[in-house]
C-alpha cells in the first residue's frame, strides 16, 4: 500500500512538473511571439513612414516649391518696378498663401496622431481632400455601413498602406481618377483603391523593383490580420481590394 502510494505520489509529482515546464515553455513561446509581432509591426510602421516621408518630399518638392518659385518671380518684377503692380502682387500673394495651406495639409498628412484624435474615416478623408486641393489628382471617397472599432496600430498600418496606395499611383499609374471605397460589414472592413490609369501586367510586375512595393503591401496587411488582393491589365486601371477582419 505504501509502494503504492509513493508511486502515486511520484507520478503525480512528475506530471505536475511537466505541466509546470510546459506552462513556462507555453508562455515564454508566448512571450517571445508577441515580442517579434510588436518588432515587425513597428518596422513595418517606419517602412511605411520613410516611404510616406519620400513621396511627400518629392509632393513639396514638385508642388510647394513650384508655386514658391513662382511667387519669388512676380516678386522680384514688383521689386524692379517704379511702381507696384497691384494685381501681380496680390497673385503673388494667393500664391504664397497656397503654399502655406499646402504645407500645413502635408504636415497633418505626416501625423500619426490624426488617426487617435480623428479616426480612420476622417484621416482619410482630409488625405483626400488635401490631395484634390492640390490638384494631384480627382479623388472620391465613399463609406458604407456603420464604422466599427479597429485597434488604434491596426487603423494607423491601414492609413499608410492606403496612402502608399494613392502614392503608387500618383507615380506609377498616369490616372487622372481614383476611387477610394469603405466597406463596414458585419465581421470585416472591406475597402477597395481603384484608379482609371494604365495599369500593368501584374505578374510581370512582381518580378521588378514596383512588385516589390507591391508584395509590401500583402505583408504589412498580413501582419495586422489584412489580406490584399491586386487587379490590374494594361489600359484598364487598377484595383486594390483590402479586407481587415474587426478582431
Amino acid at each position: 500500500m505504501d509502494n503504492a502510494l509513493l508511486y502515486t505520489i511520484i507520478v503525480a509529482t512528475l506530471l505536475f512538473f511537466f505541466l509546470t515546464c510546459f506552462i513556462i515553455y507555453f508562455a515564454v513561446v508566448q512571450n517571445k511571439r508577441k515580442f517579434i509581432f510588436k518588432q515587425e509591426l513597428l518596422r513595418s510602421q517606419l517602412e511605411i513612414q520613410e516611404q510616406t516621408f519620400n513621396s511627400i518630399s518629392q509632393e513639396i518638392h514638385d508642388n510647394v516649391g513650384q508655386i514658391l518659385s513662382l511667387a519669388k518671380v512676380q516678386l522680384n518684377i514688383i521689386g524692379e518696378g517704379e511702381t507696384v503692380n497691384q494685381e501681380l502682387l496680390t497673385d503673388a500673394k494667393e500664391n504664397i498663401s497656397k503654399a502655406l495651406t499646402d504645407l500645413r495639409d502635408v504636415a497633418k498628412g505626416l501625423s500619426s496622431d490624426r488617426i487617435r484624435v480623428l479616426g480612420l474615416d476622417e484621416a482619410i478623408q482630409q488625405e483626400v481632400t488635401r490631395i484634390n486641393r492640390a490638384g494631384i489628382l480627382s479623388i472620391q471617397f465613399e463609406t458604407n455601413g456603420q464604422a466599427r472599432v479597429i485597434e488604434e496600430q491596426k487603423q494607423l498600418i491601414l492609413y499608410r498602406v492606403i496612402q502608399e496606395c494613392i502614392q503608387n499611383i500618383i507615380k506609377h499609374a498616369n490616372a487622372n481618377a481614383v476611387a477610394v471605397d469603405f466597406n463596414y460589414r458585419e465581421h470585416c472592413l472591406r475597402i477597395m483603391v481603384s484608379d482609371n490609369g494604365k495599369g500593368f501586367n501584374f505578374q510581370e510586375e512582381q518580378l521588378n523593383y514596383h512588385g516589390l512595393g507591391l508584395m509590401n503591401l500583402y505583408k504589412r496587411m498580413e501582419l495586422i490580420g489584412g489580406h490584399v488582393k491586386i487587379e490590374s491589365e494594361p489600359g484598364q486601371g487598377t484595383k486594390v481590394h483590402i479586407k481587415l477582419p474587426y478582431v
